[in-house]
């Protein structure tokens, strides 16, 4: 009876930081492996695929044939197997010809480590769950070293503001979510863990769509179908009930029919993400904070139907030095189709954060006054504030948020009689000194006789 008990316990208590720790190890020695460099956390995704969905085959192959050249037959068999079924993914991973034969030791080493990870992971309650936390883990620290194959000005969102536009946008059970610039995928996972979704998003960056196909994998999310190029759900799909991301602030890769080809990326981004919501859908969108005073032809004119129609509900400027990559302040613009208010609501969280060493992050507590003053419609003077569509009309749609919020610079009254008492014991102070420095010098002045 009590070796049951013990045994219980033993599935439901771990470490979680050990294990992330002990996953960053390999990933360290997979890194120093030439030709695959700064490309390791593609590799170990496609090795904590290939191992983890078959290792009980691969368990078993260990015991029977563990030369180095099999077991590379047998990643690469996998991998082709999971190509086939999973849409193209690791389509670029190619273990046989990137690991020469002088590094076969050590290769072979990786795997093995890897995989006694993954045995060891067994004897605890849900260690696929546990493994996910584990890869968040890496995707985070290869962010913060620089070691993402991230461009055309894609950031990786952090944490907290993700966790912060999941919940303004209140997903429900079975909602279909819809990502155009799925990055690692974390939006969708975030989302998972609120409500049963469907997961669909486009990534034409290749390292992007392995690392955010497997983060899915990895967190269980079966519903998906995520694209490696723009094309099947364009304009106009109407089909999903949030769209929500951090799209490029710069990319050629996006056209769309309703704006010039001059158009700024995130502008085409955020059309394509309106177009793609049903009736009653919602958006929510990270932008620069020019996107609400530019008075180009695509964003004034958007921000025009926008207002005009009544779409944007919110307007939330975030605290710069939120993300690893770049110190950029920006904001979440929140748009609901089935809402329509005659006021907008502007949010100043800029000054809404708590400070690291390197970065700022939206705490929990950052998160839930945001989220709370964003779902109750609060005024908070410096913080928050409804703004009427025909003062925002009269002001030729500018949008800026410090138009419309004047930041609460608390003045302290000033005490003249205790500012005096002060003054006074200084200078009596002041004079003490004098006198002391004086007695000092006249003992130690010089016998002249």
């Amino acid at each position: 009876m009590l070796d049951n008990e013990l045994e219980n316990v033993q599935k439901t208590t771990f470490d979680q930081d050990e294990i992330n720790k002990q996953l960053q190890d390999i990933c360290i020695q997979l890194k120093s492996i030439p030709n695959i460099g700064v490309n390791y956390l593609e590799y170990i995704s496609a090795l904590i695929y290939v191992l983890y969905e078959n290792r009980i085959d691969f368990e078993h192959i260990l015991t029977q044939n563990n030369n180095i050249k099999f077991i590379l037959d047998f990643i690469e068999n996998s991998l082709e197997k999971i190509r086939e079924n999973e849409n193209r993914l690791f389509i670029n991973i190619r273990f046989k010809d990137n690991i020469r034969e002088e590094n076969y030791d050590a290769f072979k080493q990786i795997i093995l480590n890897l995989f006694d990870l993954i045995l060891d992971l067994e004897k605890y309650d849900n260690s696929k769950h546990i493994l996910a936390k584990s890869y968040e883990y890496i995707i985070l620290k290869a962010v913060q070293a620089g070691y993402t194959s991230l461009n055309n000005e894609e950031y990786y969102t952090p944490k907290g503001v993700v966790k912060t536009m999941v919940k303004l946008a209140n997903i429900q059970d079975k909602a279909a979510i819809y990502n155009p610039a799925s990055g690692s995928g974390n939006f969708f996972v975030e989302s998972a863990r609120t409500a049963q979704i469907f997961a669909f998003g486009e990534e034409p960056n290749i390292s992007n769509f392995n690392i955010c196909n497997t983060n899915l994998w990895l967190h269980d999310i079966k519903d998906k179908r995520i694209n490696s190029e723009y094309g099947e759900y364009g304009e106009g799909s109407k089909m999903f009930d949030v769209a929500i991301g951090n799209p490029p602030f710069s990319s050629d890769t996006l056209e769309i029919s309703a704006l010039p080809p001059t158009s700024s990326s995130y502008t085409k981004f955020l059309v394509m993400m309106f177009n793609s919501i049903n009736e009653n859908g919602k958006v929510e969108i990270i932008l620069p904070h020019g996107f609400l005073f530019k008075k180009s032809r695509a964003e004034y004119y958007l921000r025009k139907e926008l207002v005009n129609n009544r779409y944007i509900d919110a307007i939330i400027g975030l605290p710069d030095k939120l993300f690893y990559d770049t110190k950029i302040p920006v904001i979440i613009l929140s748009i609901n189709k089935a809402k329509r208010n005659n006021e907008i609501l502007f949010i100043d969280a800029s000054k809404e954060y708590t400070s690291k060493r390197r970065t700022n992050i939206l705490a929990i507590n950052n998160q839930d006054k945001i989220v709370n003053t964003y779902n109750n419609r609060t005024e908070i003077d410096g913080f928050s504030r409804l703004v009427n569509i025909e003062e925002i009309v009269g002001n030729d749609f500018d949008l800026s948020i410090k138009r419309y919020i004047t930041a609460n610079n608390e003045v302290k009254s000033i005490d003249v009689d205790e500012i005096e008492n002060k003054i006074r014991n200084l200078d009596l102070e002041r004079k003490e000194i004098q006198e002391q420095i004086a007695n000092i010098i006249h003992k130690n002045k010089p016998n002249t006789y």
